[in-house]
């Protein structure tokens, strides 16, 4: 199952209310003991461009439970489609013999099948579009391979990799680029063996260039020098632990290879 957490913005767009609103809502949730906010809230560093800055902010992530009680309590056309959506879900299982009690986040773990259709709905993912940001858990390896390709195949031009640890793994990743598609790669430890490695990659696919630079604690992926995703992990390390991913303002490709030239010249 690939269900992607959401922010406020994010229910703010799916249902058609403000955040205001649907902050509201989610307060109550919690205030009224409906759902334990410990267990379905995680919190994530996001990198947003503010007035021209970069900044790291915690944002709130909501998982299902909270989406789905806020969806039946929010008034606004697309609420009231979300309902009409879940209650004939729901009545399609009751009358398959299926047992669900009370608290709808049981179904979460125990139905596959309700999972997948969830995922119809757009909650962030379309399998046609890249998502803007979002949250990769424990184990979800392909998935989160799944969407680095995306990434990499999107680009025309050229793909610039800003992580401080790269291994044979990496390159796999790049790969899946287009032949004529350069790849140039910063990164901290220009070893023998990674130089070796990009040797290799070269001698197959082409287009692969490595680069010293170990001033970015963060990573970055940049396509065609117009689009750039903040990674909260190396892509060698993609799915084994949790963590967050954000395509970033538009200016602020311009802002980090610009930091990364200075940097260079110095």
């Amino acid at each position: 199952c690939y269900i992607i957490p959401l922010n406020r913005q994010q229910l703010s767009s799916l249902f058609g209310r403000d955040t205001k609103t649907i902050g509201k809502h989610i307060n109550n949730v919690f205030s009224e003991g409906e759902l334990e906010k410990s267990s379905t809230v995680a919190n994530f560093a996001i990198v947003q461009n503010e007035g021209g800055r970069n900044v790291e902010r915690q944002i709130e992530f909501y998982n299902l439970d909270v989406i789905i009680s806020v969806g039946y309590r929010v008034k606004s056309k697309q609420g009231t489609q979300f309902r009409i959506w879940a209650t004939r879900i729901l009545r399609d299982y009751l009358l398959k013999g299926y047992s669900i009690n009370n608290r709808m986040n049981r179904l979460e773990d125990n139905l596959d099948k309700l999972n997948k259709k969830v995922n119809e709905i757009d909650l962030q993912i379309n399998t046609h579009l890249i998502p803007t940001q979002g949250v990769f858990f424990d184990g979800q390896i392909f998935d989160a391979y799944e969407l680095t390709s995306k990434i990499i195949r999107s680009a025309k031009k050229e793909i610039i990799l800003i992580d401080n640890y790269v291994n044979e793994t990496t390159l796999t990743h790049l790969s899946k680029k287009q032949a004529n598609i350069k790849a140039i790669i910063f990164t901290a430890k220009l070893t023998n063996e990674l130089k070796l490695d990009i040797q290799k990659a070269n001698e197959q696919y082409g287009n692969f260039e490595l680069k010293s630079f170990a001033k970015s604690h963060n990573r970055f992926l940049i396509i065609d020098n117009e689009e750039v995703y903040h990674l909260g992990a190396s892509l060698k390390d993609l799915g084994k632990k949790w963590f967050a991913f954000s395509k970033m303002d538009k200016n602020s490709v311009a802002e980090i290879l610009k930091a990364v030239a200075c940097e260079k010249s110095l």
